[in-house]
């Protein structure tokens, strides 16, 4: 009931050295990153680590406009906005052209192609998975990690998470690899197999409570963009705990009014409490920072505390090595 009603809601230059001189205003580029696909990337200027923001499903670069260029006294700073979104190149929908791995790798090319020495990403919503996706496969690409309000179950799958994405990316993943899997594979396979059966279950059991009572909705608004979304939502993945040096900062309980003595409210403080107290265990050095009553978008919410927690953590982080 989370996620998904997150994620609906939300809407289903030349280069510049990652320590180069502050630039007078904010600039847009497009930067390549496979054959025929190029992201839109904004320079917001300043001058110091750079600091790289991710938006939620739906945003684009451009949603941080008025809270980025808070840290461009310390910091060269920058936003991305992913495929299929904005004025960034749209390949059709398939599971390969965006799965997380995919997404991830975007990231990672834009950051190389801007020189940019082991950048802190900030990443909201669904970009937290990209930032688990890159902390994992890509530790020494970074300095930290930002989840604002992103440390979600996309990004880290809990033992008491039941969010359908993620463990039904994950069976669809191993059901495609058995097919075609050598006998050792594929008696491995089988048995991871059966080991995620109880979290699928604990993931249909989620979604029907969230369709519960929701009429089917055939407009043209509903159905423009279902194939990306549908090409996203495949292409999840079950993340476990990610070694880096994290700050979280989450909605906890998250904004409820004029609904807060709802069920349904009340249910989704249960799982964003929960969520974050599995995330804060498997990480036990990251900052977690909790904001009662705060919106999803907590930069727009709460913006004063916001910059004030990450200035503190960007703080802590040492000085990256230049090439």
């Amino acid at each position: 009931m989370n996620f998904l009603r997150a994620c609906l809601a939300i809407v289903l230059a030349a280069s510049i050295g990652a320590w180069g001189p502050a630039a007078a205003e904010t600039t847009a580029r497009m930067v390549q990153v496979e054959p025929n696909v190029a992201l839109e990337v904004l320079d917001f200027g300043g001058a110091g680590r750079p600091l790289v923001f991710l938006a939620g499903y739906g945003g684009t670069a451009h949603t941080f406009k008025g809270f980025a260029e808070r840290f461009t006294d310390e910091h060269h700073v920058y936003a991305i906005t992913r495929r299929g979104f904005g004025v960034s190149s749209s390949p059709a929908p398939s599971d390969e052209s965006y799965a997380v791995v995919r997404l991830a790798t975007d990231i990672v090319a834009v950051n190389d192609q801007l020189g940019l020495v082991r950048p802190v990403l900030v990443g909201h919503s669904v970009a937290g998975q990209e930032l688990t996706e890159i902390g994992q496969r890509h530790p020494d690409k970074i300095s930290g990690l930002i989840y604002l309000d992103a440390a979600n179950a996309q990004a880290f799958y809990g033992p008491r998470s039941d969010v359908l994405y993620p463990i039904a990316g994950e069976v669809r993943a191993d059901l495609a690899r058995l097919i075609s899997a050598q006998p050792s594979e594929a008696r491995r396979l089988i048995a991871k197999l059966r080991a995620e059966l109880p979290r699928l279950e604990r993931g249909l059991n989620w979604f029907e409570a969230a369709i519960e009572g929701a009429p089917d909705d055939t407009s043209a608004k509903a159905t423009t963009g279902r194939a990306l979304q549908d090409a996203v939502v495949r292409g999840a993945r079950v993340h476990g705990a990610v070694n880096a040096t994290i700050l979280s900062i989450v909605a906890d309980p998250p904004a409820c009014e004029p609904n807060c003595g709802t069920s349904a409210s009340q249910t989704y403080a249960r799982e964003t409490a929960a969520q974050t107290d599995d995330f804060t265990a498997a990480h036990p050095s990251a900052v977690v920072v909790r904001l009662p009553h705060a919106d999803h978008f907590v930069w727009e919410s709460n913006p004063d505390e916001v910059e004030a927690s990450m200035r503190a953590f960007l703080k802590t982080l040492p000085n990256p090595v230049k090439p």
